[in-house]
């Protein structure tokens, strides 16, 4: 099964009233939506809150709060002032705020291409933000303009790719090295491992929700975004915020690979605090709210 019809294979084409409005709401237009929405309600609740996460956090379930500590570079700087904006718009204060982002997003635009993995990488958080900003906005002038943002999303998205080491979950678990600089090299490299592998499939997992909402629940692969997908998913891994609690993450607690959206081995073995926020958002749209809420509960956790 490929990734798309990961996604696609949960949704049916039986639309409801009450799917309308939620969407609407949403200020996605004009929607067809069906009525597995429940599925990706807990997600676009997440994406919401994202700018005012990325502004009082420095992190979202896909970036890393210690990623840029040494270097937030000028495309993430620009949109982080954005969001910075976003989480105080109100009716009188938003032309001028959407000008702002419309200027911010026209330079992003126009820019040189990025020269390093991680430039490439905040130019890939960037847009994921903007659109964000743009989509759950509410102002339907806004949504064709976005389209160039997912045009240039998906460009990069292939350009990162080859910069991204994916494991496999029969790989043996690496041993991290002895000495306490090395394993700060080592974690170091993981953050931004993570950060891009997670990203990707955010980018996909995005143009899914969007697709979906747009009532195009159910797109062609183009081999674009039809990409081979995995990411370590353990809260205790990537909550760490110094390489001393890495370490102690890495050998003392499991970690579980979800290859190519096989969440099989997590959902047998994992306990609650092992699935952080980015872990649930895919497995309710995966198994669903009510089923989702089940398997925290029998395992004496909460969604």
């Amino acid at each position: 099964m490929n990734n798309c019809e990961t996604f696609h294979d949960t949704m049916t084409s039986y639309p409801s009233d009450a799917d309308l409005m939620a969407a609407i709401d949403m200020g996605l237009h004009p929607v067809v939506v069906h009525s597995p929405f429940r599925r990706i309600q807990f997600a676009v609740d997440v994406l919401k809150d994202i700018p005012r996460m990325m502004v009082t956090e420095t992190q979202t379930p896909w970036c890393h709060r210690q990623l840029y500590k040494n270097n937030l570079p000028k495309e993430m700087q620009d949109a982080f002032t954005c969001c910075s904006l976003y989480i105080t718009k109100n009716e009188i204060n938003a032309p001028v705020l959407m000008s702002i982002f419309d200027s911010r997003i026209n330079d992003l635009l126009s820019s040189p291409p990025p020269t390093t993995p991680l430039e490439l990488l905040a130019r890939i958080h960037a847009l994921i933000l903007y659109l964000i900003m743009r989509l759950f906005d509410g102002d339907t002038r806004s949504q064709p303009s976005s389209q160039c943002l997912f045009d240039a999303l998906e460009i990069s998205v292939q350009s990162i790719l080859g910069s991204i080491y994916l494991p496999h979950p029969s790989e043996p678990l690496e041993l991290l090295p002895l000495s306490m600089d090395s394993v700060m090299n080592f974690w170091d490299s993981w953050i931004f491992q993570e950060s891009a592998r997670r990203t990707v499939m955010m980018v996909f997992y995005f143009i899914s929700i969007h697709n979906f909402v747009q009532g195009r629940p159910h797109p062609i692969c183009d081999g674009r975004l039809g990409l081979e997908l995995a990411w370590y998913q353990s809260a205790h891994l990537w909550n760490a915020q110094s390489a001393f609690d890495f370490a102690v993450a890495w050998t003392e607690n499991l970690h579980f690979i979800v290859y190519n959206a096989d969440f099989s081995g997590l959902l047998q073995d994992a306990k609650p605090d092992d699935v952080d926020l980015f872990g649930r958002m895919l497995i309710v749209t995966k198994l669903g709210i009510d089923e989702t809420k089940a398997w925290f509960h029998a395992r004496g956790g909460s969604l």
